[in-house]
C-alpha cells in the first residue's frame, strides 16, 4: 500500500490511477517527449490558442504572479506542453527539463499533477507540494484549468506552476478566470458572430467574468454560448432566434422583456466608421485623441485603394487593435484578417508560415503541405506585426510577392495569384535598420505606402476617458475611483502604454472586487511602487495632484453641460461632494 499524506478526494483518486499505471513514488517518471518537427506541427495546430492566451490570459498572470517563480503553461489535450510564459528557468534543474515544451504530463507518465489530473477530471485542480505522486515533483505547486471550445469540447489545459510556493484558493480562482478569458475569446471569434450578449440575474454581475455569454449572427440567431448562458436560459440551442428566449428587445440595454435577466449587448462587427477603444476587448465608444483620429481617417482612405500601410508606435500602444478595427471597417471585412507576428516565430519557420510549402518540402512538414498565411489572406488583410524582426531571407521573398502579386510555396514551382491589403507594424526605427543592413531598403519603400504613428499613452489627450472606460469595463460592482488615485494614474507615464493600463485595471478591479471605491490601499505593493516611483520621477507635488483633480472635475462638469447627477456619476462621487468641489472652484454658489 502506498504511504501518502492526507489527500483531498480528487487527489486520492488520482494517486490510485497513478498506482494502477505502474508508477512508483520514488522512481524517476517516464520521459515522453515530442520531436522538434512534431512540436512544430502542434504549434501550427494550436496557433489560435497560443495567440489568445498571450493576449487575454498572460497579461493578468504577469501582473499577479510577476514576483513569484512561476510559469503559465499551455498543454494540449494529449498532455503535451506546447507553450509557456513566465520565468525562463527554475532553480531546480529537473524542473527545467520536465516543464519544457514538448514534454507529456498525462497521469500515466507523470503521476498526479495539475495538467494530467485536469485532463483526467475535466475540472480545475490544484496539486500542492507533497500531493504530487512522484516525489521528484513535490518541490512545486501546480493549478490547472481545462479550456473548452464553444461546442463544449475540452481542447487544452492552462496551468500555473510555481517553485517553492504553495498555491491557495486565489490561485485556483485566477486559473479559472484565465481559462474563461480564453474561452470567451474563442466564442467571440466564431464564424458569423456579430453580436455578443452578456446575461446575468443581477446587473452588477454583467462584468464579473462569470456571466452568461451568447454570440449571435447579424439576424439575431444564436451562433454559440458559454455554459453559464445554458444555466440561465434552459434549452438554449444553436440556430435559434434570440427573440425566442429574450424577447424582441434583446439588443437593448437593460432587462429582458421575456426572461428575468439583465442584458448588455455589444456589436462584434461595428458598422460605423468611428474608431473605438484601442485596447484589447473594449467595444465602447471613445472621445478620441486628435492624433489617433487623424491617423484613423488617413488609414481608412488608403486601405480603400489597397495602398500598403506602415504603422509605427511604441510597444503596447494598440497597433494590432487599430488594424482589427480597420479591417472591420474596410471593404475587405468579409474576408480574413491574417496576422503574423514576425518576432514570435523562429527564423526557420517564418517563410513556411507566410508563403506555405509543398508536401514533403522539409523534414517535419505537414504531409499535406500548408497553404501559408498570405494565400489564406487572399481578398482580405495581411497584418505583419513586428516587421522589423523579419529575417532577411523572408524579406526577399516578401518583396517578390508584393511586386508580382503572387506566391510560390517552399518546395514548389507553381505561382498562385493573391490580392491582399498589406499592413505592417513595428516599434523599431526601420530607417536605422535599413542603414545598418538589417532591413531591405526596397522592401521598406514597398511597405511604406502611408506611414502613421500611433502616440504613446502619455501623449494622448483622452487619457482620463480611457482610464474611466477601462475601470467601468473591469469593475464588477458599482464602484468609483478615489480622486487622488485617479490623479496619480493620470500623471503616470505608462511606459507599457495601453497594454500596461489594461493589465493594471484588470488587476486593480479584481483586488478591489465588491469595494465601493478603488483606492490606494486596494492596490498590490508592486503597483503602489510603480505609482510612487512615478510621482518622484515626475516631481509631482500635492498641488500638482490637486490641480489635476480640479481640472478633471471641471472638464467632466462642462462635458455634462452642468448636469450634476450625470457628472457625479462619471466622476464616481456623490452629488453633495461634487457641489462642494464646484463651490470651491466658484462654479456654483
Amino acid at each position: 500500500m502506498i504511504s501518502k499524506p492526507q489527500l483531498p478526494r480528487s487527489i486520492d483518486a488520482s494517486w490510485l490511477r497513478s498506482q494502477h499505471a505502474g508508477l512508483s513514488e520514488q522512481a524517476a517518471p517516464t520521459e515522453l517527449r515530442l520531436s522538434s518537427s512534431d512540436l512544430q506541427q502542434r504549434h501550427y495546430q494550436n496557433q489560435q490558442l497560443i495567440t489568445l492566451v498571450e493576449r487575454y490570459a498572460y497579461p493578468l498572470f504577469e501582473q499577479l504572479m510577476a514576483h513569484t517563480s512561476s510559469r503559465l503553461i499551455l498543454s494540449d489535450m494529449d498532455g503535451y506542453v506546447i507553450q509557456y510564459w513566465g520565468i525562463e528557468r527554475y532553480s531546480d534543474k529537473l524542473a527545467n527539463i520536465a516543464l519544457e515544451t514538448g514534454v507529456n504530463w498525462l497521469e500515466q507518465y507523470k503521476g498526479t499533477n495539475a495538467i494530467g489530473t485536469a485532463i483526467a477530471t475535466q475540472k480545475t485542480v490544484a496539486v500542492i507540494g507533497e500531493q504530487h505522486f512522484i516525489k521528484q515533483h513535490r518541490f512545486m505547486s501546480c493549478t490547472a484549468s481545462p479550456i473548452f471550445s464553444p461546442s463544449g469540447e475540452m481542447i487544452a489545459v492552462l496551468d500555473i506552476t510555481s517553485e517553492q510556493q504553495r498555491h491557495n484558493q486565489q490561485t485556483m480562482h485566477l486559473s479559472s478566470s484565465l481559462a474563461q478569458q480564453v474561452e470567451t475569446a474563442l466564442l467571440c471569434q466564431l464564424p458569423q458572430s456579430h453580436y455578443r450578449i452578456d446575461l446575468a440575474a443581477q446587473a452588477h454581475l454583467l462584468n464579473s467574468g462569470w456571466q452568461g455569454i451568447v454570440v449571435a449572427d447579424s439576424e439575431g440567431k444564436i451562433v454559440g454560448h458559454n455554459p453559464m448562458a445554458q444555466q440561465l436560459i434552459k434549452q438554449l440551442s444553436i440556430g435559434e432566434s434570440l427573440a425566442e428566449h429574450l424577447g424582441e428587445r434583446w439588443s437593448s440595454e437593460g432587462q429582458s422583456d421575456k426572461a428575468k435577466l439583465h442584458l448588455h449587448t455589444r456589436s462584434l462587427k461595428p458598422s460605423t466608421a468611428k474608431y473605438e477603444a484601442i485596447h484589447a476587448g473594449s467595444e465602447q465608444d471613445f472621445s478620441l485623441d486628435p492624433t489617433v483620429n487623424k491617423a484613423w481617417q488617413h488609414a481608412l482612405k488608403v486601405v480603400s485603394k489597397s495602398i500598403p500601410l506602415l504603422i509605427l508606435g511604441e510597444t503596447g500602444v494598440g497597433k494590432e487593435r487599430f488594424v482589427k478595427r480597420l479591417h472591420q471597417q474596410s471593404q475587405r471585412s468579409g474576408k480574413l484578417l491574417q496576422a503574423v507576428n514576425c518576432a514570435a516565430l523562429p527564423n526557420e519557420l517564418v517563410e513556411a508560415e507566410l508563403f506555405g510549402y509543398q508536401a514533403g518540402a522539409f523534414t517535419g512538414a505537414n504531409p499535406k503541405g500548408f497553404i501559408g498565411k498570405i494565400r489564406q489572406a487572399d481578398g482580405g488583410f495581411l497584418f505583419l506585426d513586428e516587421i522589423g524582426e523579419m529575417p532577411l531571407a523572408a524579406q526577399c521573398r516578401l518583396l517578390r510577392v508584393l511586386q508580382e502579386r503572387e506566391v510560390v510555396p517552399i518546395g514548389g514551382n507553381q505561382a498562385f495569384p493573391v490580392d491582399v491589403q498589406v499592413v505592417a507594424a513595428t516599434h523599431v526605427n526601420l530607417t536605422e535598420h535599413v542603414a545598418s543592413g538589417l532591413f531591405r531598403e526596397d522592401l521598406y519603400y514597398r511597405l511604406n505606402g502611408l506611414q502613421i504613428c500611433l502616440p504613446a499613452l502619455r501623449e494622448r489627450s483622452d487619457k482620463s476617458q480611457l482610464l474611466r472606460q477601462l475601470h467601468q469595463r473591469y469593475c464588477t460592482s458599482e464602484q468609483s475611483i478615489d480622486l487622488e488615485l485617479f490623479a496619480k494614474l493620470l500623471a503616470y507615464e505608462w511606459p507599457g502604454n495601453m497594454r500596461e493600463l489594461d493589465n493594471f485595471m484588470q488587476v486593480a478591479c479584481l483586488l478591489a472586487e465588491q469595494q465601493s471605491q478603488l483606492n490606494w490601499n486596494d492596490l498590490p505593493e508592486s503597483l503602489q511602487k510603480q505609482l510612487a516611483n512615478l510621482s518622484l520621477s515626475s516631481d509631482s507635488s500635492p498641488n500638482d495632484l490637486k490641480q489635476t483633480i480640479d481640472e478633471n472635475i471641471v472638464s467632466v462638469y462642462q462635458r455634462c453641460q452642468g448636469n450634476i447627477t450625470k457628472a457625479a456619476k462619471l466622476l464616481g462621487i456623490s452629488r453633495n461632494t461634487l457641489y462642494r468641489k464646484l463651490r470651491k472652484l466658484k462654479l456654483k454658489h
